[in-house]
């Protein structure tokens, strides 16, 4: 599985970042890059204090600490 992630800052704020992931997990590695730009657009509307500055498409295991 492949999920969508973000690297947004806050518009007032430009140095202060963080990633995002916003829950599109399931996707496929050809439909996250493909719907990726589309799904991000849509999260944005709802997060109009933030401003996008990368976004790519990952394993989801990849986010996972080792024990």
């Amino acid at each position: 599985m492949v999920e969508l992630v973000l690297l947004v800052c806050l518009a007032g704020t430009p140095s202060a970042c963080r990633e995002e992931r916003p829950g599109f997990e399931g996707l496929s590695l050809t439909s996250c890059l493909t719907q990726g730009q589309m799904l991000v657009a849509r999260w944005l509307i709802d997060h109009p204090a933030l401003t996008l500055s990368r976004w790519r498409c990952e394993p989801s295991s990849a986010r996972r600490e080792p024990i």
